[in-house]
């Protein structure tokens, strides 16, 4: 299409290169082998001494899950759809916490050959995908035409850039890997464009059918908001020139995007029958669809913030010792590095055209929409007009398409200079000179900023360096000696600041001198090329350093190890559950990692109803001598209170003391069984009025249910020789023998949950009742009966069907394209005419 090639750089030639009488795919070859050995290099204590990223925090949670996922594996022998160890029971896959079987066919396959380059280290598949995002991001480039050494600066931005960096040691591996799908899908997307072939069309629905099964929809989400926008300028520019070419162009977009939807089916059918039901869903209560307006945009980013895309450390870095503006706190830093900022200026300045103007004005909508909060009129229209953007939290998070978008831009600013016939005498002169004149000032700043450190902390350190709130907290944990505490971290945070700030002075000297040296002619093109490359790599590295800190994998496995209260209570006969009292306690999944049943754990996206009761009862204090609601702990079948110290009054009864933790097991001897008979019941046909009788000292859930509607029939209180016994309890299947001397409402501690638990007598179907807001219960007739819940959601399986075609289908359509490339049929032909030549006489 002619006008968008006005667009395109001109290709410049590496003929400065030692390696120019290579052919164009060696030394396209070899530019790969330099990002992997820089890779290589820079994750070399996760590669050489098969070192972890972290062991903590959200990388320890998605262990736990992968753990009981694979122990339900192993001893049921079915799918993990549901655990029973978490909150008291939920669904863990719809909610990606866990996936029974890897279909992202491609990617695991790339994973497991290119990880043998990366000596194949238990953490090593992260590194590969880092790689992924070099390779894929040159590879974009030299598609638009840039040259190999515009295209490895690009590849440097994007792979190395601190906010991606940071990704693996948060446990944000599925982030990660979604992100740095995201050069390869503007590259497959542009070729549907520009082409319009079988081929592009089957390479891009494998691509995004890849990005959404690496299962970080909101990473997706936003990658398809760029390309969507780039199909849109694309329309643009070129609509008046051929329609016909840019129906067909949308057309094979729509198509691919379809197909690739269809791809991820095994995953998103289930996370869209989960999605009403989860936090994420709803946002709690009297929400209809979403999340609450001060929950989703919880880390919004901050015009000051601003200031760390030039000093990465203005604000600090890391949590410890961040006190930006960003809420509640922040672990990385917005940073892509002086050199693409340069670039980019250059770019808008001397290079202005629809590309680079849409460039700009995408980053610039980027940055407005990280804000959040704080542009609240823009966000509130994305989050109420937007469809499924009010399903995300953390707007900062979109700032991870910044990178890509600074790299692509800034490419067109190196190419300007770096393909110098396209400057004019007069440009070169002007452009040099207003270089040179900041130079100087970047020089002087330098100078000053190395002279003057005491006196800067002094100007500085009497409103910098600390926020309000830490005055307070240090005032209660140190006492008289808060001041010095907070000088402490005032002087901790300047060194940040001031090491950055320096950095960023002779960084920028380098990059401005070297430029004045290049205009001047005192350099070549391709010793300037090669400068700027040495600049933006030490630039990245510096800061993206910080945000490595391997530790032994093997610290893992301690964090889980079970100490002696998991011990004791392994031992212990029965189904039941666990409360661990304390707040850090009751997020942490060793117990579930343990084989123990708790009413606790962690997980981003848990059932909403179960996070309404927690937020409305749990804490509802029935017994004046303790914080908790007795009627909660009791119908949740909890048996053991995990308490650091000892409770007043004799409700509980000490069964355990784990002496190095000072950590006390209370036994709750009225803690309900997993199944009971109810004598009665009422009606409460609100939240309201649910929470009222749930939270009242004389509810006594052993005798009484509430449920939402009437009873279809009314039930009889049971006598001595009613029966019920838990005959089989395996995650997805419960079954129970029950004997009644009459109709009977039986209660089932498990949790509520619709889309595709069900519950059959005798087999037939039985209706379900929610009962006590987040339990289950079933009308039991008269006699003796069998009773059986299972867990088998429709959904999944037609998920697991319409991936496989689909993969079937993009495959045919790959094969199809390759058939259709001349170079292919040629080599083809060749060989079959080889394979019918006659064998020569003996």
């Amino acid at each position: 299409m002619a006008k968008h090639k006005k667009t395109v750089p001109t290709k410049t030639k590496d003929s400065s290169s030692m390696l120019s009488s290579l052919s164009p795919t060696k030394q396209d070859l070899l530019c790969v082998l330099l990002l992997y050995l820089i890779t290589l290099l820079f994750f070399r204590e996760i590669v050489f001494n098969n070192a972890a990223f972290a062991t903590e925090g959200d990388t320890a949670a998605a262990h736990s899950y992968f753990r009981v996922g694979n122990t339900i594996q192993q001893t049921e022998g079915i799918d993990p759809l549901w655990m029973p160890f978490f909150f008291s029971g939920m669904p863990t896959f719809g909610n990606l916490a866990y996936v029974p079987h890897d279909v992202s066919y491609i990617q695991t396959a790339a994973v497991s050959v290119l990880n043998f380059l990366f000596l194949k280290g238990a953490w090593t598949w992260l590194v590969v995908h880092y790689f992924f995002g070099g390779v894929f991001m040159f590879l974009l480039m030299r598609v638009l035409n840039f040259s190999r050494l515009v295209s490895l600066f690009a590849a440097f931005t994007f792979m190395l850039t601190p906010y991606a960096i940071g990704l693996a040691g948060e446990g944000h591996g599925s982030k990660l890997m979604a992100l740095n799908y995201l050069p390869l899908a503007f590259l497959l997307t542009h070729l549907v464009i520009e082409r319009r072939d079988l081929l592009s069309f089957g390479l891009l629905s494998a691509s995004i059918g890849t990005l959404l099964l690496t299962r970080h929809v909101q990473i997706a989400y936003y990658v398809f908001i760029l390309i969507g926008l780039y199909v849109v300028f694309q329309i643009a520019v070129n609509f008046g020139e051929n329609r016909l070419r840019v129906a067909k162009s949308t057309a094979l977009f729509i198509g691919a995007m379809a197909l690739g939807l269809a791809i991820s089916s095994y995953i998103y059918l289930s996370v869209y029958e989960f999605a009403p039901y989860s936090i994420r869903g709803g946002g709690g209560p009297g929400a209809s669809s979403g999340l609450t307006w001060d929950y989703a945009t919880n880390w919004s980013w901050h015009p000051a913030e601003l200031l760390t895309l030039f000093v990465p450390g203005f604000f600090g870095m890391k949590v410890q010792y961040y006190w930006g503006f960003i809420e509640p706190w922040t672990n990385s830093s917005v940073y892509v590095g002086l050199v693409p900022i340069f670039f980019g200026a250059i770019a808008l300045s001397y290079r202005r055209n629809a590309m680079t103007i849409f460039l700009t004005a995408v980053t610039i909508l980027i940055i407005l929409v990280a804000f959040g909060r704080n542009l609240a009129f823009l966000y509130n229209l994305l989050f109420t007009y937007l469809p499924y953007f009010n399903k995300f939290r953390a707007p900062a998070m979109i700032l991870h398409l910044l990178p890509f978008l600074l790299a692509l831009l800034g490419a067109y600013g190196f190419t300007f200079l770096y393909g110098g016939e396209h400057i004019k005498e007069d440009q070169r002169q002007a452009l040099a000179k207003r270089l040179l004149y900041g130079t100087a000032v970047l020089a002087a700043g330098a100078v000053l900023v190395l002279l003057l450190k005491s006196w800067l902390y002094d100007i500085l350190s009497g409103s910098f360096f600390f926020r309000e709130s830490e005055l307070i907290q240090a005032k209660q944990q140190y006492g008289q000696q808060a001041s010095r505490a907070i000088a402490q971290l005032k002087q901790a945070r300047f060194d940040i600041f001031w090491k950055d700030l320096v950095k960023f002075f002779l960084l920028a000297v380098a990059i401005c001198g070297s430029t004045v040296y290049y205009l001047r002619g005192k350099i070549r093109a391709g010793t300037y090329a090669g400068a700027i490359l040495a600049v933006t790599l030490i630039d990245l590295w510096i800061v993206s350093g910080k945000y490595i800190t391997p530790v032994p994998s093997s610290n893992l496995e301690k964090n889980f190890a079970a100490d002696a209260t998991i011990g004791f209570l392994k031992e212990q006969r029965g189904i039941f559950r666990i409360f661990p009292v304390t707040p850090e306690s009751f997020m942490d999944n060793t117990y579930a990692y343990n084989g123990i049943q708790s009413i606790g754990g962690y997980s981003p996206a848990k059932l909403k109803i179960y996070q309404t009761m927690l937020d409305s009862s749990l804490y509802a204090a029935t017994d004046s001598l303790l914080p908790w609601n007795l009627n909660i702990l009791n119908m949740l079948n909890v048996r053991y209170l995990l308490v650091p110290g000892r409770l007043p009054g004799n409700r509980f009864e000490i069964a355990f003391f784990d002496q190095s933790k000072r950590l006390v097991t209370y036994e709750n001897r009225s803690a309900l069984p997993r199944a009971w008979y109810v004598s009665n019941v009422v009606v409460a046909p609100d939240d309201h009025q649910t929470f009222a009788a749930l939270n009242s000292p004389t509810f006594d859930p052993a005798r009484t249910a509430i449920v939402g509607t009437p009873l279809p029939q009314p039930v009889t209180p049971q006598d001595s020789s009613s029966r019920l016994r838990i005959t089989e309890y395996q995650s997805r299947r419960i079954s129970l023998a029950t004997e009644t001397a009459g109709t009977a409402l039986m209660v089932l501690s498990e949790v509520y949950y619709p889309a595709g638990w069900k519950a059959f007598i005798d087999g037939q179907e039985a209706e379900i009742i929610r009962t006590n807001y987040v339990l289950r219960s079933v009308v039991i007739p008269s006699g003796v009966h069998n009773v059986v819940f299972t867990y088998d959601p429709p959904l999944y399986r037609a998920g697991w069907t319409i991936t496989n075609v689909a993969w079937g289908v993009a495959g045919l359509c790959i094969l199809g394209g390759l058939w259709q490339l001349p170079a292919v049929r040629r080599r083809l032909r060749r060989k079959e005419e080889k394979a019918t030549e006659p064998a020569p006489n003996p």
